[in-house]
């Protein structure tokens, strides 16, 4: 028996495993739960980021052609990127919920693994006793078959201690594996999206800075400028004349 596994026979190491256990399956639940939580919350940002985007369609309608087009565009990347953000959310969910259930199965099983190291640690314990008092109450006869009981319980201790030593080795490496793949797979999908998200708002920006402001208060003066006030003016001007003529010949 190696250090490693006479260890995990001491009672500190045996809750020490056991809270480590016990902290992992809370970590990946909390996890799991907040992935939930992000896609509650992010339908209703979704129904805001709708309102604004409908209010702004509605306006652009009304709006002058010589920017409607650029308000149009506006409001598609403006969908595009809501469209993007949910699309990665459940992108999201489905990659990671799956690894984080599955660690409250891994969990059960470690305790009851657990559980039995302790049985038998205690089952060799109680031998251990029983070995002591036979030898000082019963004869040689009776102490031999409590020693032969004893090494019985001292090989179960061992086989059950190797094989705890064997899964708390391969549940580390699995929890460090998962939560790599957990962490990694979620920043590469965020880089993914915030990338293609940043395509769009460049565009939306451009969009606004690509109006004409001269252009656009010609456009709408021209096209809402009454009709009756742009043919009065030459009348005013000839009635104006005839007013100075009439002076000059009085």
């Amino acid at each position: 028996m190696n250090k490693r596994q006479s260890s995990v026979k001491d009672e500190t190491a045996l809750k020490m495993y056991g809270s480590i256990i016990t902290s992992t399956e809370v970590m990946f639940q909390k996890i799991g739960e907040s992935l939930n939580a992000s896609a509650v919350s992010a339908s209703a940002a979704r129904d805001k980021a709708d309102l604004f985007n409908v209010c702004l369609s509605e306006y652009a309608t009304k709006e002058n052609r010589a920017i409607r087009g650029e308000l149009v565009d506006y409001c598609e990347c403006l969908k595009a990127v809501e469209d993007r953000k949910q699309a990665t959310l459940s992108t999201i969910t489905e990659k990671l919920k799956p690894i984080c259930d599955r660690w409250k199965a891994i969990c059960t099983e470690a305790h009851a693994s657990l559980k039995t190291l302790c049985v038998a640690r205690d089952k060799e314990a109680k031998a251990v006793r029983t070995l002591e008092k036979t030898k000082c109450k019963e004869g040689s006869k009776k102490a031999e078959q409590v020693a032969t009981d004893l090494a019985e319980r001292q090989s179960e201790l061992a086989k059950k201690t190797a094989e705890i030593t064997a899964l708390m080795e391969q549940f580390h490496n699995q929890k460090l594996g998962d939560l790599k793949l957990l962490l990694s797979t979620y920043s590469h999908i965020q880089m993914l999206s915030h990338a293609r998200a940043l395509e769009f708002y460049t565009r939306s920006y451009q969009d606004m800075v690509d109006i004409n402001s001269e252009e656009y208060v010609e456009t709408v003066m021209n096209e809402t400028m009454p009709l009756s006030l742009s043919q009065s003016t030459p009348a005013l001007s000839g009635g104006n004349q005839s007013a100075d003529h009439l002076n000059v010949t009085k």
